[in-house]
């Protein structure tokens, strides 16, 4: 019963598969590059880029709406303005 309750919403739904894979994923690769830029110092300087990737991918959703490539595109530009800023 318990176990039906927790597995069929991502039997019956591809987006709750898609989400998990991407939880999954996140959960795998965001750990070992945490460490490594606590280790080096430079934990603050991923939250920078991360913030500063932000505009330029609402930028890319103001001109293009919903589309990945375009907001993938506007974050890639303003991450290079704000790495090389």
């Amino acid at each position: 019963m318990i176990r039906d309750l927790l597995l069929s919403p991502f039997i019956d739904y591809g987006f709750l598969r898609r989400a998990l894979v991407g939880c999954w994923a996140l959960a795998v690769a965001a750990p070992p590059l945490g460490l490594f830029l606590m280790l080096r110092r430079m934990s603050l300087t991923a939250d920078v880029l991360a913030h500063g990737i932000l505009p330029g991918v609402a930028a890319g959703f103001l001109l293009a709406g919903l589309s990945l490539p375009a907001m993938a595109a506007g974050g890639l530009v303003a991450g290079l303005a704000v790495a090389l800023g």
